[in-house]
């Protein structure tokens, strides 16, 4: 399996990890998008986020140990949303930006593994939101 060409143009001057990361998590979208019945190249928009091929909803998001891809027809769901994080911590501000006041308070006695995985769920939502947004979908 193989990037198409565009989609390797878009990392020609990137760095080593960076080249990796993105080729990684593209590799597991095409098996993802083949198993669906797609496939097509996966570029990016304005601001960066993936353009899918038509028909098709997605969301891709890699940390340095790990790459994950989702993807669906644009005809039975209207948004897909991923999130992974393997950092040791997230900053005050990061979650103050994320999280509301109680929020943050219910999360005060959680782990950090705990408080990771809600910042990678709240952000996989918020990444369906707007991509529902951007197609008009919200009142």
């Amino acid at each position: 399996m193989r990037l198409f060409d565009g989609e390797r143009a878009l990392v020609g001057n990137a760095t080593a990890k960076r080249r990796r990361e993105f080729t990684e998590t593209r590799l597991l979208a095409h098996e993802a998008l083949r198993r669906i019945g797609h496939d097509g190249p996966i570029l990016k928009g304005s601001d960066g986020e993936p353009l899918w091929p038509s028909g098709i909803v997605g969301s891709l998001s890699h940390c340095p140990s790990l790459c994950v891809a989702a993807v669906a027809s644009a005809e039975r769901i209207r948004a897909v949303g991923v999130d992974v994080d393997d950092s040791d911590g997230l900053s005050g501000g990061i979650m103050r930006f994320m999280f509301s006041s109680e929020e943050l308070a219910s999360l005060r006695m959680a782990s950090s593994v705990e408080r990771r995985a809600a910042f990678c769920a709240k952000e996989a939502a918020l990444e369906g939101v707007v991509r529902i947004g951007r197609d008009g979908g919200l009142p």
